[in-house]
């Protein structure tokens, strides 16, 4: 097959939904040079809405990721002071395996969000 034809083909329906889906996270789970997603910043700077939204396109590794400082989102939202149930609205949820993850200190972020005073889960 020539280029000219593989550019005039287009995916419909189920091809196309599916590579959106790739594309979406593609985008949503690149790293930057800390090795954070977008996810890491929304959950830093407590934006639930958009936490929401990435989680939609994330995997169970991205949620789980550890930047460059060996911390995950949810400690990173814990360690900001933002309540740890943000986080709970993932597609994980029924993993509790997500929440009981250490940090680089072994504590959860259950222990994080407690010394903040925030631990309404």
């Amino acid at each position: 097959m020539d280029i000219d034809s593989q550019m005039m083909k287009t995916a419909s329906g189920e091809d196309f939904n599916m590579e959106v889906s790739e594309i979406q996270a593609s985008v949503v789970n690149e790293v930057n040079e800390l090795g954070e997603t977008a996810l890491f910043t929304a959950a830093k700077k407590g934006h639930l809405d958009v936490v929401k939204e990435l989680l939609k396109y994330s995997n169970k590794e991205t949620v789980t990721k550890k930047n460059k400082s060996r911390l995950d989102p949810l400690h990173i939202a814990a360690s900001q002071g933002h309540h740890v149930r943000m986080m709970r609205c993932h597609p994980f949820e029924a993993d509790a395996a997500i929440v009981m993850l250490p940090d680089k200190f072994g504590n959860t972020a259950l222990h994080v969000a407690t010394r903040k005073k925030r631990a309404e889960l």
